[in-house]
């Protein structure tokens, strides 16, 4: 069979020596091929490249401990404060270095395995062992520390999340509370509680408690109270207990994750329908303070 070369001219297949000639563009070879060099340096273009891949997420992980380290109020050397930094370090880094430490390690461990099958033509076999380690070990340590991270930071979003439904809860509450302060009962509607205090729709149902008007002193008092407010004529019915619900995070009122109070008391997330009025039975019946 004959060898097939390639012209370094046209860049044609031609058959046998090209001594002879290319049929392509007619080139011709100067001269045999130069023979290969008795001794070849070996390349370091890879060991460092891994080395440096290694280096530099080593670096970007220091720096990112030791400014958390660095923020907070007392500098503290303690292990359990060394690994809440580390854990808000491996946090900052979630999108940047961690990405960043699968791709490089992969790309090392490719540059190392080429290394390993040709060993005489390459350098810097320790530095790229090295640097593949510290890539591993960045990646690793990344991995575990947002890991463990992730159901804490779920757990306080979600208290964030609660904490500010509460406020809106307590802020109507409260706003119910110096209504009742001023005119002796409940306002009917919540159009008569937007009249003095900003509050967002929702479904209101106030209640009477005809046990907690009995005696005929608290009406009396009740009485004048009202009659002394222009905005309150004649002799209304005084409410004395409700039930608030506003819509949850969707906007919507009637759905899973709306927002109840009830006397001053926040409920939990509706239950099954079943025990939906067992419940607002049960809570009912308290008084607000």
């Amino acid at each position: 069979m004959s060898e097939l070369t390639i012209c370094p001219c046209c860049g044609a297949e031609v058959e046998g020596d090209l001594l002879a000639g290319c049929v392509e563009c007619g080139a011709r070879a100067v001269g045999p091929p130069l023979p290969r060099p008795e001794r070849e340096l070996p390349g370091y273009g890879h060991a460092l490249a891994i080395s440096a891949a290694g280096l530099l997420l080593a670096l970007a992980l220091a720096a990112a401990f030791v400014s958390a380290l660095w923020q907070r109020e007392t500098f503290d050397l303690r292990p359990s404060a060394l690994l809440r930094a580390a854990e808000s370090a491996a946090w900052g880094l979630k999108w940047s270095a961690l990405p960043a430490s699968f791709a490089l390690a992969f790309a090392c461990a490719r540059l190392y395995a080429s290394m390993r099958r040709a060993p005489a033509r390459f350098v810097g076999h320790c530095f790229a062992r090295a640097g593949l380690a510290a890539t591993l070990a960045v990646m690793l340590a990344l991995s575990a520390f947002v890991g463990v991270t992730v159901p804490e930071r779920l757990r306080m979003r979600e208290l964030a999340r609660r904490a500010g439904e509460n406020a809106l809860l307590y802020s109507t509450d409260l706003a119910l509370a110096r209504y009742r302060r001023r005119f002796g009962t409940y306002p009917a509607t919540l159009e008569d509680l937007r009249r003095l205090e900003a509050v967002g729709a929702g479904d209101y149902r106030p209640r009477t408690d005809l046990a907690s008007l009995s005696t005929g002193r608290a009406k009396a008092r009740v009485r004048r109270r009202v009659r002394a407010d222009d905005d309150m004529q004649g002799d209304p019915i005084v409410l004395t207990n409700y039930e608030l619900v506003l819509p949850g995070g969707d906007g919507v009122n009637g759905t899973d994750d709306d927002l109840r109070l009830s006397d001053g008391l926040i409920l939990d997330a509706p239950r099954a329908a079943n025990t939906k009025g067992a419940a607002t039975q049960t809570v009912g019946g308290r008084r607000a303070h």
